[in-house]
């Protein structure tokens, strides 16, 4: 029996909004530049997978902090 390589399609999450894949190829680190200049806070955000049995779900979370 021959193994098969599926990919999961990458879901991109952030603030409750999900976000397209603007490009497989890209890193997350590059989704993550590209979808910053629309989202602001997406420039000091981390982020964290998760696999799941049908997408590979990106999530970026920002911390909100205080100066001072």
């Amino acid at each position: 029996m021959a193994l098969k390589t599926v990919a999961l399609p990458r879901t991109f999450y952030s603030s409750g909004r999900k976000l397209a894949d603007p490009n497989p190829a890209l890193s997350i680190e590059e989704v993550r530049a590209h979808y910053a200049g629309i989202y602001p806070e997406l420039n000091n955000s981390s982020f964290e997978e998760e696999i799941t049995g049908t997408e590979h779900k990106i999530t970026f979370s920002t911390s909100v902090g205080h100066k001072g």
